[in-house]
């Protein structure tokens, strides 16, 4: 064992030692805490060490309050108070933005906490067993109850249990389960192996609301087609295969800080729309609205939400972000995946200079990337805001509002 002392937090939550000019990387401390370590694995510039013993803790040190911490790999934070929680990840963001993406004198950022549940998860499958993976590893680590999901989810979490108990050919199942559940009622989609899927749907059929399986690249589904997710005022079409926010409280406060940024404008493309979380919010404060999304599924929703809200000023096309025309549009907003924008993207958005963008980012080092490209083309940050969308991980949900300078 070494000892040393943590002097900092990375991006992903380990906490971060310096030892003979090697960093390590190690799992459950804070800064400032004199620990005992021993390295697990070395790459060439780093390690990943195992924490062995804590000497001196920190004052922001808590106990966990799930039994599935150290083994389970969901949550990296439970060990720290939730306001230093907030501190640390404010701390993580600024440093991604100043180290790749060579922004310093920001606008002092905006943190909106939340302890909400989640209504909506992903759980992991392998040889028949269900749970999330396991800390840097793809075995399952088994769970009854996740302590950071809201009742809806471990409701629908034990009926999976109970339908895959004897289940023949259970061992075969490999894949994902996402569970969606606002109150009053719980929705599953499945992309597993087939047989097995279509026999757990049928067990499953009569205690959900519904159920989705994915065949081939097709999804077929069983009982109600869409939950209603209410949204700034709109019943908001979403189903468990599609991608909806996990925590609906933060969801809010990020389409309404998005929506108060782009108001007044005339016409506004919405990029990476989903079900319209945002695209049919927009509508209420702006004069034309289009969402581009390429999944035909999010695509039907959000237009099945548009003709009953009877919104009409906002229209959906079905095609990928890089295809889009932004040929007149006074406003733009983004919501990639981790990965960012795609240089496709950034060019158009670029070549079409919108007097105004909205970032909406899970990513701060991607993120960080696409506001370099951004500043460098004549943008300025006008605020920035961050969203703890799930509470107990080292995950930074972000809002970045940017402005043309010719505006």
């Amino acid at each position: 064992m070494i000892r040393t002392t943590i002097v900092g937090m990375a991006h992903g939550g380990a906490g971060v030692a310096r030892i003979d000019g090697m960093v390590h990387f190690v799992p459950d401390v804070l800064p400032g805490e004199v620990v005992e370590i021993e390295g697990v694995t070395r790459k060439r510039h780093y390690v990943f060490a195992r924490l062995g013993r804590i000497v001196e803790s920190s004052g922001h040190r808590t106990v966990p309050f799930c039994r599935y911490v150290g083994n389970c790999g969901g949550c990296q934070f439970q060990h720290i108070h939730y306001p230093e929680q907030l501190r640390i990840k404010e701390e993580i963001f600024l440093d991604q933005m100043a180290r790749i993406g060579k922004l310093r004198d920001l606008p002092a950022p905006e943190m909106i906490g939340s302890q909400a549940k989640r209504i909506r998860m992903r759980f992991q499958v392998r040889h028949g067993e269900i749970g999330l993976f396991q800390r840097r590893s793809h075995r399952v680590c088994a769970i009854h109850a996740c302590a950071v999901a809201a009742d809806g989810v471990n409701q629908g979490l034990r009926k999976l249990r109970e339908a895959l108990s004897g289940l023949a050919g259970r061992e075969a199942l490999n894949g994902t389960i996402t569970v969606l559940a606002p109150p009053d009622e719980v929705h599953v989609a499945a992309d597993l192996s087939l047989r097995p899927a279509r026999q757990l749907g049928d067990r499953l059929q009569d205690t959900i609301g519904g159920y989705s399986v994915l065949d081939r690249g097709r999804w077929y589904s069983s009982g109600h087609r869409y939950l209603i997710l209410p949204v700034q005022g709109i019943g908001l079409h979403v189903s468990a295969d599609l991608f909806v926010q996990a925590n609906p409280e933060i969801n809010e406060a990020m389409v309404q800080r998005t929506a108060a940024f782009m108001g007044g404008r005339a016409r506004v493309a919405d990029l990476y729309a989903g079900c319209g979380n945002v695209t049919l919010p927009l509508a209420k404060s702006c004069g034309e609205v289009v969402g581009i999304e390429r999944n035909p599924r999010a695509v039907a929703a959000a237009r099945r939400t548009a003709e009953l809200e009877g919104i009409a000023n906002v229209s959906f096309r079905c095609a990928d972000a890089a295809d889009s025309n932004l040929k007149g549009v006074q406003g733009v907003v983004v919501d990639p995946p981790r990965s960012g924008l795609a240089a496709g993207v950034l060019r158009r958005i670029v070549r079409a200079a919108p007097r105004r963008i909205a970032y909406i980012s899970c990513n701060p080092s991607t993120l960080a990337r696409d506001l370099r490209s951004l500043t460098a083309a004549d943008y300025r940050i006008h605020a920035m805001s961050l969203f703890d969308m799930f509470p107990q991980t080292h995950h930074i949900e972000s809002v970045t509002l940017l402005a043309h300078q010719r505006s």
